[in-house]
């Protein structure tokens, strides 16, 4: 009990430490909101002073013991340099920021190897690897205790039959190609295209309908394109998923040659496009992003290395380059922040899915993280990763000069993600890891919108 206490007081003051540093880098919201500001981090600053007293009292990890030392010792220092930056000038206000984000970096340490002493195994990952399928869990995040190699092998002799051309309708076909273009990326992705625009009116660059339009349509045709190359290359490997064995070039609804066919198309429209209605620096960048997802990632990086996640992760952080480029005709630092956002959270949202799947990796000979490490290695990455993005969010807040709405909104959702994570390294089990997987969603969801809200109504 009382180490759950801990946790739980560790977890919020880690929380907590980082609203502080956001709130206090954004735009200034006024008198009552530099006060509230000063009351949060004199609480913050106490409970930060308990947790390091009970790191030592309950005899925690000497690393968490140091880390919440440490951290205890550097906040009232970097709180010096926050009531004295009126007069110290930039370098103080820098400095202060800086100590902020330190301190909690030192929290964030104090809490992964608090969780990772709490599990009482290091090697708690290689029972969780043989785990049962009582609790296995399908794409909708429910467990279900069937064994998903025979369902998916069932699956697969009733669709066979059942989707030959002679009796797939019109409306499967057009289903079929729908699904090849993995429409459930889309909106995120059009979303962050949106908010590289709206950063891009901070400089007064001005939006306009039909730019705004054909970049969403060009977008989304690119999207499709990439999805759909990927799903004829990894067409092989997706037999052997559960997750995968039901996608349309898998039950033959699809050919090889129309999904090619198909996808070429969508790359020629969404280049037409947008080098016709918006501008060719965009129309290049939008190529990038279908070559570097359809042939570095899914040819060169998801079969070849453990790394395939973590560097994948810029063709998704492609659209934020791509929306301020169809405003301003250009790319700027702002962009790139938002990009480094986006690329730092990509590993921290799909390894948790890598988890929950990683049977399905293994069969599919993928060397995903939590396949080669293991699953508590696994944890600590979206840990550190979680964090960077975190780190470079406030970063952003600051160069973009957003306010408050984004600080708050940064610091609850990642707030939330921090937590689920907690809940995975304690449960332990897929159902946690899809947990953590859509509060990544909504993590990165939220933060866009705010984005959007500040730049463009605000």
């Amino acid at each position: 009990m009382a180490r759950s206490r801990f946790t739980h007081a560790l977890t919020a003051t880690t929380v907590g430490t980082y609203l502080v540093v956001t709130l206090g880098a954004m735009a200034d919201g006024g008198p009552l909101l530099g006060r509230g500001h000063y009351v949060l981090a004199a609480a913050v600053g106490v409970a930060l002073a308990v947790v390091a007293v009970r790191a030592w009292a309950h005899r925690r990890a000497a690393r968490v013991r140091v880390a919440t030392t440490v951290a205890g010792l550097a906040y009232p220092v970097q709180a010096v340099y926050g009531v004295a930056g009126p007069f110290a000038g930039s370098d103080g206000s820098t400095l202060h920021l800086v100590g902020g984000l330190a301190v909690f970096a030192a929290l964030l340490l104090a809490l992964v190897w608090h969780l990772e002493a709490s599990a009482g195994d290091a090697d708690r990952s290689t029972a969780e690897t043989v785990e049962t399928h009582t609790e296995r869990v399908g794409p909708d995040g429910r467990p279900t205790t069937s064994d998903r190699r025979t369902t998916r092998n069932d699956w697969a002799e009733r669709t066979t039959s059942a989707t030959t051309a002679a009796t797939t309708s019109h409306l499967d076909r057009v289903r079929a190609y729908l699904a090849l273009t993995k429409p459930r990326l889309m909106w995120l992705l059009c979303l962050l295209a949106l908010a590289g625009m709206g950063l891009a009116t901070g400089t007064g660059a001005h939006l306009e309908g039909v730019t705004v339009v054909a970049t969403l349509t060009g977008g989304v045709l690119a999207i499709g394109a990439a999805g759909t190359f990927n799903h004829v290359y990894e067409r092989d490997r997706d037999r052997r998923m559960s997750r995968t064995s039901d996608r349309p070039l898998t039950t033959d609804i699809v050919s090889v040659r129309g999904a090619m066919a198909f996808g070429i198309g969508l790359a020629v429209a969404s280049t037409t496009l947008l080098v016709a209605l918006v501008n060719p620096l965009a129309t290049a960048l939008t190529a990038t992003a279908i070559v570097y997802y359809a042939v570095v990632y899914t040819i060169l990086l998801k079969p070849t290395t453990v790394w395939n996640t973590v560097i994948g992760g810029g063709a998704g952080a492609l659209p934020a380059l791509i929306g301020w480029a169809a405003v301003s005709g250009s790319v700027g630092f702002p962009a790139l922040l938002l990009a480094a956002v986006v690329f730092c959270w990509t590993p921290a949202h799909f390894y948790n899915l890598a988890i929950a799947h990683r049977d399905d990796y293994a069969r599919a000979e993928y060397p995903m993280r939590p396949v080669v490490a293991g699953v508590a290695p696994t944890r600590r990455r979206i840990c550190y990763w979680l964090g960077a993005t975190l780190v470079v969010a406030t970063a952003l807040g600051v160069v973009a000069d957003l306010g408050p709405l984004y600080a708050v909104t940064s610091a609850v959702a990642g707030g939330v993600f921090v937590g689920s994570v907690v809940h995975q390294y304690r449960v332990g089990t897929n159902r946690a890891a899809y947990r953590s997987f859509h509060a990544s969603n909504a993590y990165l969801g939220a933060l866009l919108v705010a984005v959007l809200v500040e730049t463009l109504v605000v």
